[in-house]
């Protein structure tokens, strides 16, 4: 048995390298003969300028959009620019004039980029044009649409960023394969956006449309840059948190949160840790408790943080995110999700539908075996 799982281990890894180094070369194509000539170009960019905000706070959101209109992703950029931030959006590709009329009152301006490049492309598009506008920076947030908002929560998130003076603060950590602030949402002050370091990264930054490309030479790069020229980051809701939100209590509510809020894999992996711990005496408690922690904490050190723990977040504290590949490439059951999202009340409950909506509709690749879902498992689209 343990001979064939070795077998089946060493295949994947030979898979996923074949696949990886396929897609690599495929997109470094696409880069050089279609994306890049157009890049240089602008074929296909259209801007359209919105009003100004004397704040000197910039937002530099990436998107990609067609023609649907989402009210979760227009409330989310009418808080941004509520809380005086001039939103600079970056859409990869054409959407419709719809679309552009919908998002343009919450903008300072809307451009429609040439096609490639995923978020980090957007990035870097955002952060020339802004370079190219010389106008005073105190802060700068980048966020991009992979991610639905709680709209009270968000509130009070940007209005404590705000007053937070780093130069680096993130929302979420990620130690795997090395430690890095994830890129979905983190904000970075005046002083780090105009150093040469900061504007270096940029042009020298290749924006391929690789997802594990935009992951490897976007995110984690930039994170680890930033921090060898003496920008640490500030982070929100460190795994700590986490650890300490889940354990709060006595072992049996600690299971139990981790039984509701854990995708059912991660559960399983632990299922024998957790049989072993729960009937222990009340006088070993503690111990089976950092026990238990000890193997959560490892596991939060393997995974994307958001994965493992975005419900945590969203049950005990006021976290204002929820990422839409929870349940696709994540494979978190909508039951999950429902419990969660179906307990908000106010101006929150009205995003609920949509929000369910969608991730009804895009459903999982667990039970998927087409090409494009067999590559997505593998994280190379």
């Amino acid at each position: 048995m343990k001979s064939r799982s070795r077998i089946y281990r060493v295949v994947r890894s030979l898979v996923e390298f074949i696949c990886r180094g396929i897609a690599a070369s495929y997109y470094s194509l696409i880069y050089i003969f279609i994306e890049s000539p157009n890049i240089r170009r602008s074929q296909g960019l259209h801007t359209e300028a919105g009003t100004l905000l004397n704040t000197e706070l910039w937002c530099i959101f990436a998107i990609y959009q067609r023609n649907q209109i989402s009210n979760n992703l227009v409330t989310f950029l009418m808080q941004i620019r509520n809380e005086g931030y001039n939103v600079i959006l970056v859409n990869d590709g054409s959407c419709s004039g719809e679309l552009i009329q919908a998002f343009l009152p919450h903008c300072h301006t809307v451009i429609n980029k040439p096609t490639g490049g995923r978020d980090f492309g957007a990035y870097k598009w955002g952060t020339e044009f802004l370079s190219r506008l010389s106008v005073p920076i105190r802060q700068v947030v980048y966020c991009n649409d992979s991610i639905f908002i709680r709209p009270s929560a968000l509130t009070q998130l940007l209005q404590r960023i705000r007053q937070i003076s780093d130069d680096y603060i993130g929302i979420t950590e990620t130690c795997f394969p090395c430690y890095h602030v994830q890129s979905w949402f983190f904000a970075i002050s005046g002083v780090v956006f105009n150093s040469a370091a900061f504007q270096g990264f940029w042009r020298g930054y290749k924006p391929l449309s690789y997802r594990l490309h935009c992951i490897n030479k976007g995110e984690i790069a930039l994170s680890q840059h930033l921090m060898r020229c003496g920008f640490q980051p500030y982070l929100l809701y460190t795994q700590n948190m986490v650890l300490d939100l889940i354990f709060d209590g006595p072992m049996a509510q600690a299971v139990d949160r981790l039984l509701q809020l854990l995708r059912p894999q991660e559960y399983q992996d632990h299922l024998d840790t957790i049989r072993r711990l729960t009937f222990v005496q009340p006088i070993q408690e503690d111990i089976a408790s950092g026990f238990l922690r000890h193997e959560i904490t490892e596991l939060l050190a393997r995974s994307n943080t958001m994965n493992a723990a975005n419900l945590v977040l969203l049950k005990f504290t006021e976290f204002p995110f929820l990422k839409k590949d929870l349940v696709y490439r994540g494979q978190y059951p909508l039951h999950q999700i429902e419990n969660i999202v179906g307990g908000w009340v106010g101006d929150d409950a009205e995003h609920a539908r949509e929000i369910l909506a969608y991730f009804c509709r895009r459903g999982t690749l667990r039970s998927r075996v087409s090409p494009p879902a067999l590559l997505a498992r593998l994280g190379v689209i």
